[in-house]
């Protein structure tokens, strides 16, 4: 199969490439079969002598500085600065308690993504463009990761890893530069015996193909129309304000679920499992729920080392909702450092704590609300809320919302609309009717479908590969003539 792969494409549609992202001919057709081939020849070489696994966790190491060092060798630098750091720190820890050295290793660590992430803010430079920015990719993601050590070190649940097993967990190419957000507790003890560790080649590949599908022929392809509208190509009016927040929390759902599809795939064909990021999250009928499936990994860090140890639910209800507000605050500043950021998590709070409230005193009249109606209400406010979130700044975003009170005339997008747009492989924008309505039917077929990791959980080895084929020349065949498109939580 990896022979008539590598036929669907020429060298030079794959040398022109700058940079190498899951979605990149270069990393499907070079980097990862390369990487995989020489992990597996060694891992069976160490079983046949019964060798430690030094070796192949420094080839994954290697593999992985070089994945993230053709993107900047100074972000390298920081990464490196990082793993270091933390490494000394948690060394110390052990020796001389966590009481003084915890903290000051939390600091150091937020300072980095302080120093990168808002910097640019205190020049005056709003843009959340990471390029204008200066932001090391994937820094907010493997910062959280080596504080959730920090902690879990102090705390007693994981010891102090010598050798190579901490470098390797900040640094594992698969959930490097956009998560998911992975706990030292959860990789490591599979580190340690990844050279017994079973490889699922079909189960890694199918989730790996999935993430792709979703990544290149669903997020992508309504890149064009999302632009536009955000670019104020169409005016302000109802339509355009609702497909403002529907068709970028499309977008969004489709290339960041992607890509943590794409992760946990990819992670398998290695033999390490990486946890699921997204569980129908456009499904919830709550906001609290909502928040229970989006980015899983960075709710329950989240909860797990900023609102419980604020004092949680366990003291009184006023403290509670402050500890609510207070955290999606600084969820949404994690985001990025315009002020956007900081009224969607404050907004996001609000919301949180008006379900706590109404579940603790109208719980019986919430929920005889219909199904169908809570979901109506969570979906709209959760995609209208992505307004802001996206928009360049507060005055853009309050722009777009502005239009929802202005009624245009009704235009149902015609069929050869909506065709152009499947059928185009250019990114080229569509009318906001027609990105809309394409964006509410794929939401329609996700929410009768299992999550991906259900599916090819519960699916025939010869079924997983049949789609992964299909769905792996699909996606080269478009990228042929697509260039590919970074991921969106490049950003963050």
């Amino acid at each position: 199969m990896l022979l008539l792969l590598l036929g669907t494409v020429t060298f030079h549609e794959i040398s022109y490439r700058q940079h190498m992202i899951f979605s990149s001919n270069l990393f499907l057709l070079i980097f990862l079969p390369i990487t995989w081939l020489v992990f597996i020849a060694l891992k069976h070489w160490l079983r046949a002598y019964r060798a430690g696994a030094a070796l192949l966790l420094c080839w994954l190491l290697i593999a992985s500085l070089l994945f993230y060092a053709q993107w900047s060798t100074r972000d390298l630098g920081v990464l490196l600065f990082v793993v270091l750091v933390n490494w000394v720190f948690a060394y110390l820890v052990s020796l001389f308690g966590s009481r003084f050295w915890l903290p000051l290793i939390v600091v150091v660590n937020l300072a980095v993504i302080g120093f990168f992430k808002y910097w640019p803010l205190a020049q005056g430079d709003t843009s959340t463009l990471i390029i204008t920015a200066g932001l090391p990719l994937g820094v907010s993601f493997y910062i959280f990761q080596a504080i959730a050590y920090q902690v879990d070190h102090s705390r007693g649940v994981i010891g102090l890893d010598k050798g190579l097993y901490f470098p390797l967990f900040l640094c594992f190419f698969p959930q490097l530069i956009a998560g998911p957000i992975v706990h030292g507790r959860q990789l490591i003890p599979q580190l340690k015996k990844i050279t017994s560790r079973p490889i699922p080649f079909t189960l890694g590949l199918s989730m790996l193909a999935i993430g792709l599908a979703k990544k290149v022929l669903v997020a992508d392809t309504l890149a064009g129309g999302v632009n536009a509208i955000y670019a104020g190509t169409y005016g302000e009016n109802s339509i355009v304000t609702l497909a403002a927040g529907v068709t970028y929390g499309t977008q969004l759902y489709f290339d960041f679920s992607g890509y943590a599809d794409m992760a946990v795939g990819i992670g398998l064909l290695f033999g390490l499992k990486l946890p699921q990021n997204f569980n129908q999250p456009y499904n919830a009928t709550s906001v609290t729920l909502f928040w229970r499936r989006w980015h899983m990994t960075l709710s329950r860090f989240l909860r797990d080392y900023v609102y419980i140890p604020l004092g949680g639910n366990r003291k009184s209800e006023s403290h509670r909702l402050a500890n609510l507000l207070l955290t999606m605050g600084l969820g949404g500043i994690w985001h990025g450092a315009g002020l956007q950021f900081l009224v969607w998590g404050f907004l996001h709070g609000c919301i949180l704590s008006v379900e706590h409230l109404g579940r603790r005193h109208c719980g019986v009249i919430q929920q005889r609300l219909p199904r169908a109606v809570r979901w109506f209400l969570t979906f709209t406010v959760v995609m209208l809320l992505w307004i802001p979130f996206r928009a360049n700044d507060l005055h853009h975003a309050a722009k777009i919302l502005s239009g929802i009170q202005t009624l245009p005339a009704v235009v149902w997008p015609s069929i050869g609309s909506v065709t152009d747009l499947i059928s185009r492989v250019d990114s080229s924008a569509s009318s906001p009717e027609t990105v809309l309505f394409c964006s509410l039917v794929v939401l329609a077929l996700v929410a009768t479908r299992p999550t991906s990791w259900r599916w090819a959980l519960q699916a025939s080895d010869l079924k997983r590969s049949f789609t992964a084929t299909l769905l792996l020349l699909l996606v080269l065949k478009t990228l042929v003539d697509r260039p590919d498109a970074p991921f969106l939580y490049f950003q963050f």
